[in-house]
């Protein structure tokens, strides 16, 4: 399997307090890794420096094959490779058209492109009908849609997703999962998901992750973690005897 994203020796400080400490992580093509662990644990930390938002202090980031280096042309090109989708997506003032189209607009796609991509990721995610609607104005599902229309259009090599369905209905939670599966299994979009919901979490990964005081405690298949979890910090965290 590819390998896509790889942290060494990873360390990340806030002040004196050490956040994270990742020895080796190996995120491989095509899958999806849920991140799980108690608030404090690093989940966001963690992914945000695989998303090159936050910088590390210490050890070595391999993003797609390169070593990172933290320089600007590297950046936007590495970047602009990868989307996020967060608990509360941000929304441009304008169109719901105007906010999928940014990440096209800023990558010089042409109108006819812009506009063709636009349609057919809102048509995926049942937004058609929305698309001249003003886009901050949207319920809290219907923004998360378009965050994930946003994705869709630029068809991104790994997605993250840092809780995308913690502030929204039921339905329209299920219908992003939906659409969380469809990205990856179509388009063969690495994702990965930090979430508190572990039913969640057991439906859509391949892969999960679990993290406690800033380290990677134990990891492997889905299926094996939550029947056969080893670290009793897992196992009691995954059976609700440890608050969130």
């Amino acid at each position: 399997m590819t390998t896509v994203l790889k942290l060494s020796n990873v360390t990340k400080y806030y002040g004196s307090r050490q956040v994270l400490n990742v020895e080796e992580l190996e995120i491989g093509a095509g899958q999806i890794y849920s991140i799980l662990g108690p608030n404090g644990a690093g989940k966001t930390t963690m992914m945000r420096i695989m998303a090159l938002l936050t910088r590390n202090n210490i050890g070595q980031i391999e993003v797609l094959g390169e070593k990172v280096t933290w320089d600007k042309s590297q950046l936007l090109r590495l970047r602009r490779q990868m989307s996020m989708v967060t608990q509360t997506s941000y929304m441009f003032a304008g169109p719901v058209h105007y906010n999928v189209s940014y990440g096209l607009r800023v990558r010089n796609k042409s109108v006819v492109e812009v506009n063709k991509l636009v349609k057919e990721s809102l048509e995926l995610v049942g937004m058609s009908d929305f698309i001249d609607y003003p886009a901050r104005n949207l319920s809290g599902g219907e923004k998360q849609k378009v965050a994930i229309a946003r994705v869709l259009a630029l068809k991104p090599r790994v997605l993250f997703l840092d809780e995308p369905t913690s502030s929204i209905d039921p339905t329209s939670a299920r219908d992003i999962e939906r659409y969380i599966k469809f990205i990856n299994s179509e388009l063969g979009t690495t994702v990965i998901l930090v979430t508190h919901n572990l039913f969640q979490a057991r439906r859509l990964a391949d892969h999960t992750i679990f993290m406690w005081d800033g380290e990677i405690i134990e990891t492997g298949s889905s299926e094996d973690l939550f029947e056969n979890a080893i670290d009793k910090r897992t196992r009691a965290f995954l059976s609700g005897e440890v608050v969130f």
